[in-house]
């Protein structure tokens, strides 16, 4: 029992031990904002991605700044959005869930004094949240759509032109810049269940019809192979046929070694002389019974 309590306990200060070290490798925020003027800055940046021009997008596309194709990563998302959810109609409310919408339009009047304190009461308003992740923060806003609820994330990281800037233009930026833009719309559960279906069958469907292509290339291989092999004949005939026939070598005759041991020889010897004595008249019977070498001297 007590060894049993001492496994668990020590279990427990591992576990601890191996949370505090995860714990430890995140980054903390280097930079200093305050929750209303962060969520200020991404409610506004939002409404501009919502009505950029084309010739801002065309600036984009031609600009070498990396914070360029962050803009135009978050304007594809935004136009995404717009696509799948319908037409923007505001922010959700915090307080009671309802729509709630601002005129931004009055920012850029000088004249309209109370602007600026109706959009930080507007902002008040919003049902958002912020949250410090290695060294980032996320900062998430409920929008509303015809068809869905919309959830924009804007990630902020420190802006390194920050400590130099005013030195350098006499101006002062921002200590953070925008990282990363996404809008997800809030699909039903499901909805999500059957675009995951959907996605499975198209998948699936895709498999099975790069096997089935696959297993038509693999039966046509015989067919092909004899074609090959039927074409390559073919050359090699035409070949043989067009080419000169090589001369064939003519035996050379076979002498015998031992004129003695030939009988035919000493047969056709001995027929050739009797029949040239029988020529010139003579009746003697000559007979052959052997053939010598002469010597000569």
């Amino acid at each position: 029992m007590k060894m049993k309590k001492f496994v668990l306990l020590f279990s427990m200060i591992a576990v601890f031990f191996s949370l505090t070290a995860c714990s430890s490798g995140q980054k903390d925020v280097t930079f200093d904002y305050t929750s209303t003027d962060i969520v200020s800055d991404t409610v506004y940046q939002a409404y501009q991605m919502q009505n950029v021009s084309d010739a801002y997008r065309a600036y984009l596309a031609d600009s070498d700044d990396p914070m360029a194709e962050v803009l135009l990563t978050g304007i594809s998302n935004f136009d995404n959005a717009k696509t799948d959810c319908g037409e923007f109609k505001g922010y959700r409310s915090k307080e009671d869930g309802s729509t709630i919408m601002y005129d931004f339009s009055r920012l850029n009047d000088m004249e309209d004094e109370s602007a600026q304190d109706d959009f930080l009461t507007f902002i008040g308003m919003l049902d958002y949240s912020i949250e410090e992740n290695n060294g980032d923060v996320i900062v998430d806003v409920k929008a509303v759509y015809d068809k869905y609820d919309v959830e924009y994330s804007f990630v902020y990281e420190e802006n390194s032109a920050y400590a130099y800037s005013y030195e350098l233009t006499g101006q002062s930026v921002s200590p953070y810049q925008v990282k990363e833009i996404t809008a997800t719309p809030e699909y039903s559960f499901g909805e999500i269940m059957g675009k995951a279906a959907a996605n499975t069958l198209m998948g699936m469907g895709t498999v099975f019809i790069v096997l089935i292509f696959i297993s038509i290339i693999i039966a046509q291989f015989s067919k092909i192979n004899a074609l090959l092999t039927k074409m390559t004949s073919g050359k090699k005939d035409t070949e043989v046929q067009t080419s000169a026939p090589a001369p064939v070598a003519a035996a050379a005759p076979v002498v015998s070694e031992n004129p003695m041991d030939d009988a035919q020889l000493v047969a056709v010897i001995t027929a050739a002389i009797a029949a040239a004595n029988e020529a010139a008249g003579g009746t003697d019977s000559l007979v052959v019974r052997s053939i010598r070498k002469a010597k000569r001297y």
